[in-house]
This record gives C-alpha cells, structure tokens and sequence, in this order.
C-alpha cells in the first residue's frame, strides 16, 4: 500500500489513484480558488513584510550614523574644548588637590590635537590616538634603543570600561597607576563613550599630499612679488629639494643592504621622495582663492613652505586654514595679524609688529612734539599707519597726521621740501621702500624743527647705504626686526658657502634665509615623525621644534609654544654709529612690545 508524504500528497506519481482512493484531498474547484487566492495574499503580505524590512535597515543605519556623528561631536568638544554635553565645563581634580575647568581640563593641552603625545617639561605625555590606545601594540623586532631613555614600555590596550576607570581614578590597564600630571576627571558613562568614538577617530592616518614613495610640498607666488624675490626664493627651495632627495635614495640603498639588519625597518620606513610644486597665482585678489583650489585638487599636497607676495596674505591664510593645510613662514609683510588660526606659521606680525615697537619706543621716549606718518594709499601702507595710529592711541599719543601718498604720486625732492616746511613735524615716520625715500633731501641740512626720521627695516633693503648728511645722522631712525650685521655674518657666510656648493647664486639674503629656514624646519620636524604622516603631528613637531633650529634666518631668536603662530615678536630701533663709519647699530634694547 502506498503512503502519503508530509505534504498531504501521494507519494506515488499516479495522482489520480491517489486522490481516487483518498478523496479527502480532491478539493471542489471552489474550495481549491478560495485556497489559491489566501495562499497568493500570503505571498503579497509575506513580500511587503520583507521589503519593509529591508527598507528600514537603512534607515535604521542612517539613525545610528548621525547618533555616532553626534557622540563623536560631543566627544571631540570633551577632548579640545573641554565643554561637556549638557554645556558645562569639564572638571578635573589634580593629586595636589588642584581643581582644573573648562579648557584648562581638556585633553588636548597635554595630549595635543593629533593624540599623538608628546613631552611636558620632563614628563613624557604618551598617545592616546586611536589603535595607540584601543590596540595592543604590533610585534616587531625589538630595535636598539639610542639610549637608556629612548625605550617605553608597551602598555596594555584600553577598553571602554578601562577608559574609564583611568579617567575616573588614574588606574591603568594592567594596575599601574597614571602620572601625578594625570587629573582624574568626573564624566558620566555616556561622555566616555563619547570621548572614546572621537579618541579612535584620532592616530597617525596618512594626509593628502603623501604616497609609499612621494612626498608633496607646494610654494605659493603671488602676482605682486618682485621677479628677483621670486627666483631667490624658488633657487634655495629647488636646491633643497634636490640635496633631501638624493639622501633619501642613499637611505633607501642601505635599507635594501641592512634589510635583514634587527630594528633597520623601522629606521628607514619614513623616508619619501620630496617633490615640489609651484602654485603661481595671477589676476585680482578675488581669484585667488579659486586658483588655490585648482592647483589643490590637481596635486593635494602635505604642506606649503615659504612662498611670497608684496601685499595681503590673507586669501593663502584662509585657504591654508579651510583645508587644514600647514603654512610654514612665507615672505610676508602683512600676514594676518588674528592669533586664532591653526594651520599657518610666520616668521612675525610683518609692519604691524614694527607699528607696536615703534609706538612703545616713542612713548618711552616721551615723543608726542607732532608725529606725521606718511605711507602710499594702498592695502598695505593704510595698515600700516592705521596700526601705529592705534598704538599710539593707547598710549595716550592722539597727535598723528596721516600723509597718504596716491599711487601715480612720485615723493621727489619738492614734495618732501614742502611736506617738512608745511607740517614741521617732530617725528617723521615714513611706512616707504627705498624708491620713494630716494627723494628725501638727505644731502642738505635737516630742518631744526626735526627731531627724528623714522624708517622700516623691512621696507628699506639696505639702510646702511643710505648717504645723509652729517645732520642727519643723529635723527635717522630704523625699525630693525632682524638680528644685527655683525652677529648676523656669520650665519649668512655658512649659508653662502651651502648656496655656492648647489651653483645658487646670492640674491635677496632674507628671502633666501627665509625660504632655508622653511624648508630646513619641515625637513627637522618630518624626521622625528616616523611614518606618522599626520599634519596635527606635524605642526606640533614644528612648533616644539622652530626653537631648537641652529639656523633662525634673520632673526635673533625664533620660538613657538602650543598655539603661537608668530616665530619673532620684537625689534631694535637702529641708527647711525657717531663714530664717522657710518654703521647702522642698536639705540635701543631688544622690544618686545
């Protein structure tokens, strides 16, 4: 006898045998519709089920995304701001009993912003970026420490409830106890998750602008540099290039040679090829910006060193800080003169700096007997003038005259003869370059009534070569924010002597120092960063490092702390030696205004 499977059928082909001996199964043809059609409603619902469900994944997924976005968000105003959720500081309680709040308890005025560490004062301040601090750390051979201090121990990776017992009581994973300089923080659960997503975020992650093998820098030239500033600058840039580039295929030869040595990958994987671009820009101010953002999207580069342009620096400014792009101490004049950016580094405050020396020495001198200023009525002459005006003011000086020069007005010998017999001025400060001053009638006697003539070091190329006449030498006055000649030669001769070996004939010797110095600091800072190819990384290494150069250009000193963009922050006032040699010397001490 045959028998009838699970699914109510006969297990025998012949259906109508089956359905003849067991008529239960043979459905009137009403019955059978009915069947049909609940079966098919079935499938209908059944489908929309299934698409409905797979609708919502991602939605769902798009939900979780922007609640990750917004923990990361609140995480990272934890880490640089130290501003919790709820809109109150952060708090955090030293081993001294010492209460931190709000930004002076943020993470990243020890940790830094790329999470990457590094020292504070003696103390060494470890990483907690990312995989640094969640990972256990890869195996590799074992290099040979360069010192007995040189080694730090590898430490147990961090969970999240690890993470949050070192915030909340300085136990580290494994059971040691966290520095003195640790505070121990009170966060609620929820803000350490948050702290963590955006701690994970941070690491040595590769920036634009670098490949296994390459390297990319850019300079930028701006329409309005002097064509023989431009070629100087360009001269020791390409010269540099060219000498790091043939190091680093001697260091790739010995990495092939000492491949098998112990620790010698680790040495030599940070070295790349340097290549360098030159984003010349033309047209109006306006398009500046656009053209930047051509030559980026053509080449991302990992930083742009030096460059130059007569005139505002803003547009580069502002496009090196929307990209998070490192500037490094372009030939600039008139930078802007805002502390709050991040991404770009300059030598000075350019005039602006000289207009603040100038107003603390005249108010030390107690000089307000009529003070006119003139300048040419451009972008750059009106700053000027409008920065000395201001510190002047808050001193309690409010006599200046402005004598805006229009640009088709030559300042010749009549002019100048008519300026002096019509304002009589005590003081005479002139914000001019050597082409107008050329008309002062420095070969004939000063007027009595002229106390002092004030000129910019910066502006003027070479005031020692000035030719006035016996009375005027004592009234002549030079804002010099460089370090002085005879201190200064010998730095400029070792110079001289790299340039000559490259065939770089001598040119413009400050935008020559200037360009060295930029490149010589990127160079410094990329040695110590590994294969760290992290731009945060990197302007932290060039602020810790711009104090350590043995070459500061032109300048006495250069310095940077955590957050200082200005490498030189003061001047001499200069004048004649009464000594008949007619050496420019310092009148006054090193001001810092």
């Amino acid at each position: 006898m045959r028998h009838i499977n699970g699914h109510g059928k006969c297990a025998a082909p012949d259906y109508e045998t089956c359905h003849a001996r067991f008529p239960l199964f043979n459905f009137p043809p009403q019955a059978r519709e009915r069947a049909n059609e609940s079966l098919r409603e079935f499938h209908v619902n059944a489908y929309a089920l299934l698409a409905a469900f797979f609708l919502a994944i991602p939605a769902a997924y798009t939900a979780h995304a922007a609640s990750s976005s917004a923990d990361e968000e609140a995480g990272k105003r934890i880490y640089l701001e130290g501003m919790l959720p709820s809109g109150e500081p952060l708090r955090g309680r030293l081993d001294n009993g010492v209460v931190l709040s709000g930004s002076d308890a943020a993470c990243v005025a020890c940790h830094r912003r790329s999470g990457l560490g590094g020292g504070e004062g003696q103390n060494t301040v470890r990483p907690i970026a990312g995989r640094l601090l969640f990972e256990s750390p890869p195996v590799r051979n074992k290099p040979r420490p360069v010192s007995p201090f040189s080694v730090v121990k590898p430490r147990p990776e961090y969970t999240l409830a690890a993470l949050a017992r070192a915030l909340h009581s300085g136990a580290a994973p494994g059971g040691r106890m966290l520095d003195a300089l640790m505070p121990r923080f009170e966060l609620r659960d929820e803000e350490v998750m948050q702290l963590s997503l955006y701690l994970k975020r941070l690491g040595p992650s590769t920036a634009p602008g670098v490949t296994d093998s390459e390297i990319h820098f850019a300079t930028v030239v701006a329409p309005d540099a002097a064509p023989a500033q431009e070629a100087a600058m360009l001269a020791v840039l390409r010269a540099f290039f060219a000498d790091k580039n043939a190091g680093t295929r001697q260091e790739q030869r010995r990495r092939e040679i000492g491949r098998n040595v112990v620790g010698s990958e680790q040495m030599y994987r940070g070295y790349r090829d340097w290549q360098l671009h030159v984003w010349k820009l033309d047209g109006p101010q306006e398009s500046w910006p656009a053209q930047l953002e051509r030559h980026y999207r053509r080449q991302p580069v990992f930083a742009i060193l030096s460059g130059i342009g007569a005139g505002d620096w803003r547009p580069m400014h502002e496009f090196c800080e929307e990209n998070e792009i490192p500037c490094l101490f372009p030939n600039a004049d008139f930078p802007p003169l805002a502390e709050d950016g991040y991404s770009s580094f300059y030598f000075s405050r350019g005039l602006a700096l000289d207009a603040e020396v100038l107003a603390t020495h005249l108010s030390d001198q107690e000089l307000d007997d009529g003070i006119v200023q003139v300048y040419r009525d451009d972008a750059g002459g009106r700053e000027s003038a409008y920065a000395l005006r201001e510190a002047l003011q808050r001193r309690g000086f409010g006599n200046v005259v402005d004598h805006p020069l229009p640009g088709g007005q030559a300042a010749t010998e009549r002019f100048w003869i008519r300026l002096l017999d019509a304002e009589r001025p005590g003081s005479l400060i002139l914000w001019l370059g050597d082409a107008d001053i050329s008309g002062l009638p420095l070969g004939e006697d000063a007027p009595p009534w002229l106390n002092s003539l004030y000129l910019s070091g910066r502006q003027v190329a070479q005031p020692d070569r000035l030719q006035p006449a016996a009375g005027w030498l004592d009234k002549i006055r030079i804002v010099h924010p460089f370090e002085m000649r005879e201190r200064l030669a010998p730095r400029m001769a070792r110079m001289g002597a790299w340039l000559r070996a490259r065939n770089v004939p001598p040119a413009d010797e400050r935008i020559q120092a200037n360009a060295y110095f930029a490149a010589t600091i990127a160079g410094d800072a990329l040695a110590h960063m590994d294969e760290n190819f992290s731009r945060d990384y990197f302007i932290e290494r060039v602020e810790h490092m711009t104090e350590q150069s043995l070459f500061p250009s032109v300048y006495p000193r250069l310095s940077l702390g955590p957050g200082q963009r200005f490498a030189s922050r003061g001047a001499y006032v200069t004048g004649y030696a009464q000594d008949g040699e007619r050496r420019i010397v310092p009148l006054s001490e090193w001001i810092v205004p």
